[in-house]
């Protein structure tokens, strides 16, 4: 082993990157990563003599599994939400709370940070607190 110069010393330590390995090295961007286990890496390897120069490795290769078609089909969530879709107010104001026409005021704040003070100290301290309970 060498000895590392002392102005590379810190950059020695630093993980491999795939520029900085041999052929087979494959360092992936954690989309192999699977819970609970390690990580497959490249689905196959390189070899010098033959006519394929890669070589798949069944063990290696990501099998990706999904319901079946007609459950997909059937069910009420779908991939992507159009950009015309729009709520209605009563959604809104389940989504965003009640608030004023001209939206957040200095005054508004003050309004609701009064009532929950209010609330606070006819409670008890920390009662609005789901912990504390």
């Amino acid at each position: 082993m060498f000895a590392t110069a002392i102005r590379c010393s810190k950059a020695s330590r630093r993980p491999l990157t795939s520029k900085q390995a041999n052929k087979d090295f494959y360092k992936g961007t954690r989309q192999a990563f699977l819970p609970g286990g390690h990580r497959t890496g490249a689905p196959g390897v390189h070899v010098i003599r033959g006519k394929a120069k890669y070589r798949l490795v069944d063990e290696k290769v990501r099998v990706f599994v999904a319901p079946p078609i007609a459950e997909i089909e059937s069910s009420p969530l779908k991939p992507y939400v159009s950009t015309r879709v729009r709520l209605t107010k009563p959604e809104t104001r389940v989504v965003y709370g009640k608030l004023p026409p001209q939206g957040v005021t200095g005054a508004h704040l003050l309004e609701v940070s009064r009532a929950r003070a209010e609330a606070e100290s006819s409670s008890g301290p920390g009662s609005f607190l789901p912990w504390r309970r």
